[in-house]
C-alpha cells in the first residue's frame, strides 16, 4: 500500500507540472506562437503518457481519477490540432484539461 501512495505522490507532482504547462501552452496558441506551442505540446503529451502508465495503479485508491475522461479530452485536443484550430486547442487545454488535472491534484492526498 505504501508503494501506491508513493506512486500517487509522484503522480501528483507530475499532474501539478502538467496543469501549469496547460496554461502556458494555451497562452502560446492564443498569441499565435503556434510552432513553439506545438513543440511544447509534444513534450506535454509525452509526459501525459507517463502519467497514463501510473494511473491504473492508483485509480482504485482514487476513484475520481478517470483515464477515460482524460482520453476523451486528449482526443478532442488531437482532433483540433489536426484541423489546425489552435484557438480551440487553447480553450480545450485551459477550460477542459487543466481543470481536470486540478481536480485530480486535489483528489490525491499526501497521506
Amino acid at each position: 500500500m505504501e508503494n501506491i501512495y508513493l506512486l500517487a505522490r509522484t503522480s501528483k507532482e507530475l499532474i501539478n507540472n502538467l496543469k501549469d504547462r496547460c496554461l502556458t501552452i494555451a497562452d502560446m496558441f492564443r498569441k499565435g506562437e503556434n510552432q513553439e506551442g506545438n513543440e511544447r505540446l509534444l513534450f506535454f503529451l509525452e509526459d501525459v503518457n507517463t502519467l497514463l502508465e501510473a494511473l491504473p495503479h492508483i485509480s482504485s485508491t482514487y476513484p475520481a481519477i478517470s483515464i477515460e475522461e482524460l482520453n476523451e479530452k486528449l482526443t478532442q485536443v488531437l482532433e483540433q490540432m489536426e484541423s489546425n484550430d489552435y484557438l480551440y486547442v487553447a480553450d480545450l487545454l485551459h477550460y477542459e484539461l487543466q481543470p481536470l488535472l486540478d481536480l485530480w491534484s486535489g483528489t490525491i492526498n499526501d497521506g
